[in-house]
Formats: C-alpha cells, structure tokens, sequence
C-alpha cells in the first residue's frame, strides 16, 4: 500500500499564514499603532514636563529675586525708621534734660530766696523764742 505523503503540515503553514494575516491586520497593526501613539504621548509628556520644570525654575528666581529685593527694601525702610527714632529720642530726652534744668534751677532760685529770708528772720524769731522759753521758765513776764 501506498501512502500518499502527509499533508498536515502544509495545512499547519496554510493556517499559520492566514492567521498571521489576520492577526497582523486586526491585532499586531492596531496594538502597534497603540503603542506608537502611547510613545508619541509619552514623548510629549516629558517635553512638556521638561518645559514646566523649567518654568518653575524660572519662576522661583524672579520670585527669589523680588524677594530679594523687598527684603533690602524693608531692611532700607527699618533702618530709616530707626534713624529718626533714634533721632526723635535723642530730641525728647534733650528737652527733658532742658526742663529738668530749668526746673532744677527754679527750684534753686527758690530755696536761695527762702534761705535769705528765713536767714533774716531767724535772729528776731531765735530772740522771741528765747524769750518766750525764758518766761515759760521764770513763769514771770519779762520786761522789754
């Protein structure tokens, strides 16, 4: 008996071939255009990425520098400001110093004035006194 050769195998590359073509055209095109896409998006993600990085970073100095710069202007201001307090301080204490000078010197004035007069006063008011403690201890009036 004969055999006729076996044609198995090429039904197996027959039916390789037709669903290569199919999965080609309905699997692997489709995912493979998926996947380009999802590079292409991918690729653009990290442009974009990149340009806000930079962005920020380019924000962040101007922010710094601004910064910066209100800083020196308000450590500028305070020092200003301390200036003419330190000024205003030295002008009230001067004037107070002033006043409690002259108040000082018043006040003086008025204890000499008071010392003269009472420096007047105390040789006839001293001889009355005595006069009065020396009757008080003779218990008589004395005579002029």
């Amino acid at each position: 008996m004969i055999k006729l050769p076996d044609i198995t195998l090429v039904y197996v590359i027959v039916a390789f071939a037709i669903s290569y073509g199919i999965l080609k055209r309905y699997l692997f095109g489709p995912l493979g255009e998926i996947l380009d896409a999802r590079q292409q998006e991918e690729t653009e993600a990290a442009r974009l990425h990149a340009e806000s990085v930079a962005r920020l970073k380019k924000a962040m100095a101007d922010a710094e520098q601004s910064l910066s710069a209100a800083r020196r202007e308000g450590l500028a201001i305070r020092e200003r400001l301390r200036g003419e307090g330190r000024a205003r301080l030295e002008e009230r204490l001067a004037e107070a110093t002033a006043a409690s000078a002259e108040s000082i010197a018043a006040a003086s004035r008025e204890i000499a004035q008071q010392s003269a007069r009472l420096s007047r006063e105390l040789p006839e008011k001293s001889r009355s006194l005595a006069r009065e403690l020396a009757e008080k201890i003779l218990g008589r009036k004395l005579a002029a």
